[in-house]
């Protein structure tokens, strides 16, 4: 039997298909593991930390126009974590993080304080790169006037910390 280059080809073809995902998955999850690399040595932090009126998901809310919120009202807050520390080993991927709050008057008194206010542990097969968190707080009876509200991340296996303050206003 006398073959043709196309028969040959289409063979070759067919036998090299299912060979293709596989590669791509592969170079895929190089670039991932290039991803992490950068995001633990980078500085752990917050991204669009936002006061808001509603929170929808992930990169989707409705900002305050300005930092104030009614007396009695429920403080909405969105972030985004960045450059949490994702521990590898044994095919599986963890985080860990947690995040504290303290709520100042504008004297720098602490009116309120939470330790562990969110505790995110995640383990999993598959990296996990996009991360955002939200903080609800009832103001209760907190009379008007000026405050901050300071939100404090542990990224418990880098053993980092950092912190960022949302100045806001209380009105009647």
């Amino acid at each position: 039997m006398k073959s043709t280059p196309f028969l040959v080809l289409g063979m070759l073809a067919v036998l090299v298909a299912p060979l293709a995902p596989a590669q791509d998955q592969e170079a895929i999850l190089k670039l991932k593991n290039q991803i992490i690399d950068l995001q633990n040595r980078g500085s752990l932090g917050f991204k669009d930390f936002t006061l808001c009126s509603k929170i929808l998901g992930f990169g989707s809310f409705v900002a305050l126009d300005r930092a104030e919120v009614g007396q009695g009202a429920e403080l909405e807050i969105y972030y985004e974590p960045v450059n949490v520390y994702t521990n590898r080993g044994k095919g599986l991927y963890e985080l860990f993080y947690t995040q504290d709050i303290v709520l100042l008057s504008e004297q720098g008194d602490t009116v309120y304080e939470a330790k562990e206010l969110l505790n995110f542990h995640w383990v999993s097969k598959s990296p996990v790169f996009d991360l955002y968190a939200t903080n609800s707080l009832n103001l209760g009876g907190l009379p008007p006037g000026n405050y901050t509200y300071k939100a404090v991340l542990h990224d418990k296996l880098k053993d980092a910390a950092a912190e960022y303050s949302l100045p806001f206003t209380v009105r009647p």
